[in-house]
């Protein structure tokens, strides 16, 4: 990586990261919520929610852990 791509891959690296600070809040949050639920419909809907929420949050961990891999090659 060049100077120039390194420092955007720094700048990706940080704004994932950001990204996944976001997503383990609501991760958290919506998982409470889930708990809370009293109506089973609500909770399946809210159950439908954090396996999205989750599924992003697998996602950006695997951009990370990438990206990360190939700032540290260069």
């Amino acid at each position: 990586m060049t100077d120039g791509s390194q420092r955007d891959g720094q700048h990706e690296l940080a704004n994932i990261k950001g990204a996944l600070d976001i997503l383990f809040e609501l991760r958290e949050e919506f998982a409470q919520w889930v708990e809370e639920a009293q109506d089973k419909s609500k909770q399946e809907a809210l159950e439908n929610v954090l396996g999205h929420v989750e599924a992003i949050e697998q996602e950006y961990k695997r951009r990370h852990a990438e990206l990360r891999a190939r700032i540290s090659e260069s």
